[in-house]
């Protein structure tokens, strides 16, 4: 006896059309309000607030979440009227979910060089060779710069501090003589 096979979910792609990625969300900001926000841009086909599910921030929300309008119109309303918007104390960020970044998006304004981290795929000679590159620039800096060599208590807080503790201590000791028994 074989079991029936599972059915095929349709083809999605008329709704990826129409989904967005919200990110950058405040802590505080709660499914409610983040709901209430969207629904003034169309009506919702599904909306899907996140949260941890393990680790120290279990149940606490993710800071972002997907939102699928009925129409194209509403979802293009909404990624033109929330993206960039002030929400509590973060800037939103919205963008077209399952979308690769578009080439308007704002690039890393670090070199290669500077940014080693950026592709996790970069072999580890091109690592050692970009290290070794910003150890030479820093280098090259630091020669080129004066070296200065503060001297101790060569600044004019240093003796400030100096002045003032020199009158703490002849106040102290002035009290200490004044503070004599009482005589009867």
């Amino acid at each position: 006896m074989s079991t029936p096979p599972l059915p095929v979910p349709p083809d999605s792609t008329e709704e990826t059309d129409h989904r967005l990625w919200i990110g950058n969300l405040d802590s505080r900001l709660t499914e409610f309000s983040i709901l209430k926000i969207l629904q003034k841009f169309g009506s919702l086909k599904k909306f899907d607030f996140l949260y941890h599910k393990s680790g120290p921030d279990v149940g606490k929300p993710r800071g972002y979440c997907f939102a699928s309008y009925e129409n194209k119109e509403s979802a293009e309303l909404a990624l033109a009227k929330i993206n960039g918007k002030l929400a509590l104390s973060k800037r939103l960020i919205v963008r077209w979910a399952n979308k690769e970044p578009s080439a308007l998006e704002p690039k890393s304004k670090l070199t290669k060089s500077e940014n080693i981290a950026e592709d996790v795929y970069t072999s580890p000679q091109s690592k050692i060779h970009a290290i070794e590159a910003k150890l030479q620039k820093m280098q090259e800096e630091k020669s080129s710069s004066p070296e200065v060599k503060p001297v101790p208590g060569s600044s004019e807080l240093s003796v400030v501090q100096r002045e003032a503790r020199l009158r703490e201590m002849e106040l102290a000791s002035a009290r200490r003589q004044t503070k004599r028994p009482y005589k009867r």
